[in-house]
């Protein structure tokens, strides 16, 4: 598997503090037919009602939803909101035993109305000036407290009054020689000066705000040496390791001392609510580093969850899952250029290739079975997955499940390797590329049947079939659970 999926896998085992403005996203959706007879303002009628964690709340959920465990230190209100917040909170496995009380603060509430799916208003309910002494005593001390016991710290500063200037030299003093990993997502760097941190996220405004420069309010029409040089110098000014700089659609900009800028691009999504992205993003980036991988392999996999969060409707969270999924497509539509390198590098290490090949229109336990048995055989499996194209022209007949689905499906399970598509009527080229030591069929088949034999000879590989015992494979025979181990079958 890629280092990336491997990564992601791993997040299970960090153990996550985020500490913030925690925030209530309300949605009060419906539909608008007609004007108010009191004033010229169209009449919603109301349908649903959503409340979802938004802010350093936000960034909890996805933490929580991407695997890892989490918990919150903020400070809330008394009132029937924070009651919500730590109830929604709670449901989606958050820690919610670090949250604070202020009799003086509501708790931070954004309500939407939405009609017919378009945003009529937004009204605001919020407290923005710091914490009083006594609450940033007690919320700084138990913060030195949880800052030991956490693999990550994430700042979610949303210029709410929580991340005061006491709070943000404490951090600094307790990370002074920068052994925890902190990632800072902050509204308005000027305001605090951070140090002793690992990684700041702005978006370009706010980049422009921390260096009192204006390069425009797009990103896109931005000169790329005038946002280089405001990395370059945003960088400087904090003394942070590294400066992640989102720009929305156009992906991000990595800075990083004595390097050159990054710019890592997203994939193209279907337009959706960009509603709570940045906070997906910085969760994502923060766990990957916490798993590490390097820092521009991190922004790679932020930049694919923040991609899946845009897609979604409201302020959301991503599963673990749908990353692992959406890597595992990256990982096949684009990574086939880079597999015979990969591939050589294993054999250097002295890996046992295994190979296999399938449609895996319609996915059930005995491919899982399968796999897991062709991967017993060696040290990695690669399976290469047909696209719709190439079934189509085999068998007169689309798929049912589309070629991205199919191959996010099986790159995703824990046997599989590496997962790759060819479009190409059998795998023979594939073959040459990956050059397996062992190439696995089901038992449905047999060397006569195998056009690709040739090929497998040809790289010096065996063919093994795998018995199988009774069920449903997608060429409509019985079989696919493997019940031995199977036999090996000469090619040369």
């Amino acid at each position: 598997m890629s280092i990336e999926i491997e990564a992601v896998r791993r997040f299970r085992d960090l153990s996550v503090l985020v500490v913030g403005d925690a925030m209530l996203d309300s949605y009060y959706l419906g539909s608008a037919t007609r004007l108010s007879p009191e004033g010229p303002v169209p009449v919603v009628k109301g349908t649903a009602c959503r409340h979802l964690p938004g802010g350093a709340a936000n960034t909890s959920a996805n933490v929580a939803s991407l695997g890892a465990q989490v918990r919150l230190l903020a400070v809330v209100g008394e009132d029937h909101q924070s009651e919500i917040l730590r109830n929604e909170l709670a449901r989606r496995g958050v820690d919610v035993t670090a949250l604070m009380v202020s009799r003086d603060r509501p708790t931070t509430t954004k309500l939407r109305i939405l009609a017919d799916e378009r945003f009529m208003a937004r009204f605001d309910q919020e407290e923005d000036s710091d914490l009083d002494r006594e609450t940033e005593s007690r919320l700084i001390e138990a913060f030195s407290r949880l800052f030991q016991q956490s693999d990550v710290v994430i700042v979610s500063d949303y210029t709410k009054g929580v991340v005061t200037s006491g709070f943000v030299a404490s951090l600094g003093s307790l990370n002074r020689n920068q052994g925890k990993l902190v990632v800072v997502d902050s509204k308005d760097l000027p305001r605090r000066s951070f140090r002793n941190v690992s990684v700041v996220t702005p978006n370009h405004l706010e980049a422009q705000r921390a260096c009192r420069a204006f390069l425009g309010p797009s990103a896109t029409d931005a000169d790329p040496r005038d946002l280089e040089q405001l990395g370059n110098l945003l960088l400087e000014q904090i003394g942070t390791r590294w400066v992640m700089m989102t720009l929305g659609a156009d992906g991000v900009l990595l800075f990083e001392r004595e390097k050159r800028p990054e710019r890592i691009l997203p994939r193209r999504v279907r337009a959706g609510d960009p509603v709570g992205a940045g906070d997906t993003f910085t969760a994502a980036l923060a766990l990957g580093l916490g798993a590490r991988l390097g820092i521009g392999s991190a922004a790679r996999v932020a930049v694919e969850a923040a991609g899946i969060a845009v897609g979604k409707p409201l302020t959301a969270t991503v599963t673990q899952q749908e990353l692992l999924q959406r890597l595992s497509l990256r990982e096949g539509l684009d990574g086939r250029e880079s597999l015979s390198e990969r591939m050589e590098e294993y054999r250097v290490l002295g890996k046992r290739i295994v190979f296999t090949n399938g449609a895996f229109d319609c996915l059930h336990s005995g491919h899982v079975a399968f796999l897991r048995e062709a991967r017993s055989l060696g040290d990695l499996l690669v399976v290469g997955v047909n696209s719709d194209e190439s079934l189509r022209r085999s068998t007169g007949r689309y798929p049912l499940i589309p070629e991205g689905e199919r191959l996010s499906l099986i790159a995703a399970l824990d046997p599989v390797d590496h997962a790759v598509l060819f479009d190409e009527d059998e795998p023979s080229n594939l073959i040459r590329e990956v050059r397996p030591h062992l190439h696995v069929k089901g038992g449905d088949y047999r060397e006569v049947d195998l056009p690709e034999r040739e090929a497998v000879r040809e790289v010096g590989g065996e063919v093994v079939i795998l018995p199988l015992v009774e069920q449903r494979s997608s060429r409509g025979r019985k079989l696919v659970r493997p019940a031995r181990r199977g036999a090996r079958v000469q090619t040369g």
